[in-house]
C-alpha cells in the first residue's frame, strides 16, 4: 500500500490504476539500480503486463514524473529517462525510509539556511559531513537509501542542484535562499508538498522586475520598451534570471502559466494538450480573447496556438533537455511573452468569476 492512502492526503495521485502501475515500476525499477531508469524500459515492463505506456501517461501528470516530453509520440521519448518528483515517489510501495530521509534533509538545509545548524559555512550537504549533522546513530543502515534520497531531490525545486558517484555512492546537495520557503514544513508530506507547489508559482510582494544593467542590451537600439513583468512570471524568474539562469528563468516562467491554465480549467492534463483542451473550442473553457465580431474566431486560435506553442517550443525544450544556455536579451523577450500569456489568464479568471457570479445571482 502506498504512503498517500493513509498519511497524506492532498499530495498529488495518478487519476488511476495504471498510472500507478507505472510508477511503481519506476521506483522498483529505481531501487534495483540506484539510477532512474529508461522510459524504454518501462515501456517494456508494463507491455509484459498488458498495459501500454500511452494509457498509463494519461493517469499521470509533471506533478508526479518528470522526464516525458507530454506533447510528442511516446517513441521519440524512449531513449530518456523517468525521474518522479516527491509526490511520484511518495505514491509508491516502500519508498517511506527514501521519502522520509528525504524530508531530513529538506529540513537540515532549513536548520542550515537559518542559522540553527551553526556555524552556518556553505549552502551544501554532502555524503561526509551528514553524519555529523545528524548523529551516525540516526542514519539509514543502507547509505543507499540516503543515496536514492539525494536522486530525489535532485528533480524538486527545494534544492538547486546536485552530484553524485554511484561508485561509492558520494555526493552533494546544494540549495539556495529558496530553502527558507520550507521552514518548519518538512515534518510531514503533505505540508512539504502543499509548499513545494506554491513555490512554483508564487506570488510575489513586489511585481516589479528589471534585469541588471550587466544583463541589459550592450547595444543602442532604434527602440526598446521597459514594462514590469506579470507577478506570477517575476516571482518564479526574477531570482534566477538576476543570478544568470536563464534557461531555469524561462523554464519556471512557462511552467506557472501552465500552473495556472490547469487551476483555472480544473484539467488534469498538460503542455500543448492541456492548451487545446482550454482554450481551443468554439465555447473555450478559459476566455483569453477581447476581441467581439467577426475577428473572434482569429484571435482565438491564434491564442490558443500561442499557449500550444509556448509549452512545446519554449518549455519542454528546457524541461526536458539538452539544457539551453539562453542568450540574456533572448531570455528577456520570452518571459515578456510569458507575462503577456498570464496577463490574458487574468483576463479570463475575470470572466470567470463573472460567469460564477451571475450564476450565483450576485448583482
Amino acid at each position: 500500500m502506498s504512503q498517500t492512502s493513509s498519511t497524506a492526503v492532498g499530495v498529488s495521485e495518478p487519476s488511476g490504476d495504471k498510472g500507478r502501475a507505472l510508477l511503481e515500476k519506476v521506483w522498483e525499477a529505481f531501487k534495483a539500480a540506484d539510477a532512474w531508469p529508461s522510459v524504454d524500459h518501462i515501456d517494456t515492463l508494463l507491455f509484459r503486463e498488458g498495459v501500454h505506456l500511452e494509457e498509463a501517461l494519461a493517469e499521470l501528470s509533471s506533478d508526479l514524473v518528470h522526464g516525458v516530453n507530454w506533447n510528442m509520440p511516446v517513441s521519440v521519448n524512449t531513449g530518456q529517462t523517468f525521474e518522479l518528483t516527491f509526490a511520484g515517489a511518495f505514491n509508491c510501495s516502500n519508498s517511506e525510509p527514501e521519502t522520509h530521509m528525504y524530508l531530513r534533509l529538506v529540513d537540515l538545509a532549513t536548520e542550515i539556511e537559518c542559522g540553527i545548524r551553526a556555524p552556518f559555512t556553505a549552502r551544501t550537504l554532502d555524503a561526509e559531513t551528514l553524519p555529523d549533522l545528524l548523529g551516525q546513530n540516526s542514519l539509514p543502515g543502507d547509505p543507499r537509501v540516503i543515496y536514492r534520497a539525494v536522486l530525489l531531490a535532485g528533480v524538486e525545486p527545494a534544492f538547486s542542484g546536485s552530484s553524485t558517484n554511484i561508485a561509492d555512492y558520494r555526493w552533494s546537495l546544494n540549495f539556495d535562499r529558496r530553502i527558507r520557503a520550507f521552514v518548519g514544513v518538512a515534518d510531514t508530506a503533505l505540508a512539504y508538498w502543499t509548499t513545494r507547489q506554491g513555490l512554483l508559482a508564487p506570488t510575489p510582494p513586489d511585481p516589479v522586475f528589471a534585469a541588471p544593467p550587466q544583463l541589459r542590451m550592450s547595444r543602442t537600439p532604434p527602440f526598446a520598451v521597459s514594462i514590469p513583468l506579470h507577478p506570477e512570471v517575476a516571482a518564479v524568474a526574477a531570482e534566477r534570471f538576476e543570478n544568470g539562469q536563464h534557461a531555469d528563468a524561462v523554464m519556471r516562467a512557462f511552467q506557472a502559466v501552465e500552473h495556472r491554465v490547469q487551476s483555472l480549467s480544473g484539467l488534469p492534463e498538460v503542455g500543448a494538450r492541456l492548451m487545446g483542451l482550454a482554450l481551443g473550442s468554439a465555447t473555450p473553457m478559459l476566455v483569453v480573447t477581447r476581441a467581439a465580431g467577426p475577428s473572434l474566431p482569429s484571435e482565438r486560435e491564434g491564442f490558443r496556438d500561442l499557449f500550444k506553442g509556448a509549452m512545446t517550443g519554449l518549455r519542454n525544450p528546457r524541461a526536458h533537455g539538452p539544457h539551453y544556455a539562453d542568450d540574456p536579451e533572448e531570455a528577456q523577450e520570452m518571459l515578456a511573452f510569458a507575462s503577456l500569456l498570464m496577463r490574458r489568464l487574468d483576463h479570463a479568471e475575470d470572466e470567470l468569476n463573472t460567469q460564477a457570479a451571475q450564476a450565483a445571482g450576485t448583482p
